[in-house]
């Protein structure tokens, strides 16, 4: 396998690590690191959902409730 190939091939493991990379050392949001890591390497949005790990979902699910592009049942949260 050439490293081209190699480098087309991405699991839910070297996805999840990558988004995290970006949050933690480049203080991107979740939102944003996916979506630099689908428009660096030319994906399909459409593959993204099969690739997020359960704890990305949740971070995700979390900082888009945040910002209000969705809402969610949870239940009533102490302004902090």
């Amino acid at each position: 396998m050439s490293e081209l190939e190699e480098y087309k091939i991405m699991t839910k493991k070297r996805f999840s690590s990558s988004v995290e990379v970006l949050v933690s050392s480049k203080g991107f949001t979740y939102i944003d690191a996916i979506t630099h890591i689908v428009e660096e390497r030319g994906m399909e949005y459409s593959n993204v959902k099969r690739l997020l790990s359960d704890s990305i979902k949740q971070k995700l699910e979390v900082e888009a409730s945040n910002l209000k592009l969705i809402t969610t049942t949870t239940g009533n949260k102490l302004p902090l």
